[in-house]
């Protein structure tokens, strides 16, 4: 009698979604910046889907009832391509006490190595392999499917990535400069034709990954709260102020969830500099027994103006001595110019 799987694998794929949902729901200010990723404006076009293909394979999959096979870990190998590249231990776990009390249930999907006959490489199911590996199994069960290269490697496991969780601009960028340093694409126009965007945003999402690694591990951590525009702006503040103070903003980024208007305010107030210091004067009215006499003005800048009348000769002598002796305490020199017969 065949058996059938189906439900199994129904319940497994639920457990799989289930751990993979973010419990945090977005704010208002995410949700902007969620509609203006990938968009040069509101009016732009938002990041297309995965590849139709790639879906198509998806879903067929998401139908199949044939039973998985079993075969060792030790043979399955990583996707290169995988847009996947970094993975949370925590998940890692979650999934191990998952598959040790439920068994595992969701197949791990591969593909037979194009480069090394008898081994397998993974198009989905790192966390599983990981998960099994941690709990110390020796055998994963298994779909294999026929892959036509490379690209199509990266297309299912960005796809699969897709239907299950959101991935992370971090997830995306790096896959992305995967398939440029494998020279599969050549330029950003080759890439934008495999995976399906624009070359804005491909140009953006290069950009994150020149910022300092301290960024990149708090965007690994709050990945909900690093969207393309936040994270693209932190590359234009980097190269304003440098990596340390970028890592400052990052910080309130993740634990302030400072959305993406304070964070392009934040930015443009760098690019402005500092407001230079208004030259403020202070005027002090000078009298003599009761009668002004004249002003002594004063300003920040250091400037100083003193401007006297003085109708009693022997008084005016007293005031000039004055002055020329605290000149010459002050080791400053002076000359005679040219005499203002009308002052």
């Amino acid at each position: 009698m065949v058996k059938d799987f189906s439900k199994g694998l129904a319940v497994g794929r639920k457990l799989d979604v289930e751990l993979n949902k973010i419990p945090a729901s977005p704010s208002r200010f995410d949700r902007v910046d969620g509609a203006l990723a990938g968009r040069e404006s509101l009016l732009g076009r938002p990041q297309p889907a995965p590849d139709a293909r790639a879906l198509q394979v998806v879903q067929a999959l998401s139908l199949s009832t044939s039973a998985p096979l079993e075969l060792p870990l030790a043979e399955l190998d990583d996707n290169p391509l995988n847009s996947r590249t970094i993975y949370s231990e925590e998940i890692v776990v979650a999934r191990a006490n998952s598959i040790r009390e439920h068994g595992q249930l969701v197949p791990i999907l591969v593909t037979q190595s194009l480069s090394s006959p008898g081994r397998y490489t993974i198009i989905d199911g790192q966390y599983r392999k990981r998960a099994l590996t941690y709990l110390g199994e020796k055998v994963a069960k298994c779909q294999i499917i026929e892959v036509q290269d490379k690209v199509e490697f990266y297309q299912l496991a960005r796809a699969m990535n897709h239907e299950r969780q959101q991935e992370s601009i971090l997830d995306i960028a790096f896959g992305y400069e995967k398939l440029i340093s494998e020279g599969l694409a050549k330029t950003e126009e080759e890439l934008g034709s495999i995976v399906k965007d624009t070359k804005s945003r491909i140009n953006k999402l290069r950009a994150v990954l020149k910022l300092p690694s301290a960024v990149h591990e708090l965007i690994t951590a709050s990945p909900d709260q690093f969207g393309i525009s936040i994270a693209y702006e932190l590359t234009l503040y980097q190269a304003i102020v440098g990596s340390e103070k970028t890592v400052e903003l990052a910080q309130r980024i993740a634990s302030g969830h400072l959305p993406f208007t304070k964070v392009q305010a934040i930015r443009n107030a760098a690019a402005q500099g500092p407001k230079p210091r208004r030259n403020v004067s202070r005027q002090h009215k000078l009298r003599d027994a009761g009668i002004e006499i004249g002003t002594l003005k004063e300003w920040d800048s250091g400037r100083i103006v003193l401007d006297i009348t003085v109708a009693d000769p022997a008084k005016r002598d007293a005031y000039l001595m004055a002055l020329k002796h605290l000149q010459q305490q002050s080791g400053l020199s002076s000359e005679l110019g040219a005499v203002d017969s009308e002052a």
